[in-house]
């Protein structure tokens, strides 16, 4: 009787555990795309800027916006948050941990820059970090998200 009582409750913390893991990856999963999409649109707000050839303090903003996002960035990629939701994660990321580490502190180091340019005034310095930050961009994705259908 004790064994089947203990076999029952341990399959029930088994499972509540498992449970709690789905629901934890996908809440990984889901702030990671928002913060992508806010990325995203802090990066068309600031080509606007660039288009219109400023001020560059209009970009402040969105370059922080860049910046608090970069800072979080390999958090938002914890073990095993490649199943269970949509995610575009690629397996590699997990498999090449440091490289993938590495991509995000340079991505991370780019958007530091292109928000000193913002804060300088500096339109020039703008437009070249911005380039610069858009190659960190594309040096993670292109081995680790697989693009959209």
């Amino acid at each position: 009787m004790f064994q089947k009582a203990f076999f029952a409750v341990a399959v029930g913390l088994a499972v509540a555990t498992a449970g709690g893991m789905a629901i934890a990856q996908a809440d990984v999963i889901k702030a990671r795309q928002e913060g992508m999409k806010a990325q995203g649109a802090a990066m068309a707000a600031i080509k606007k800027v660039i288009d219109a050839n400023g001020p560059a303090a209009d970009a402040i903003k969105p370059a922080e916006t860049i910046v608090a996002t970069a800072e979080k960035m390999p958090s938002l990629f914890p073990a095993g948050s490649d199943k269970g939701a949509e995610t575009w994660a690629k397996p590699e990321i997990w498999a090449n941990k440091a490289d993938f580490d590495k991509q995000a502190a340079a991505s991370k180091a780019a958007a530091e820059k292109l928000l000193a340019s913002a804060k300088a005034g500096n339109m020039d310095a703008l437009k070249a970090d911005f380039g610069a930050l858009g190659a960190t961009c594309g040096a993670c994705h292109r081995p680790y998200r697989t693009p959209k259908n």
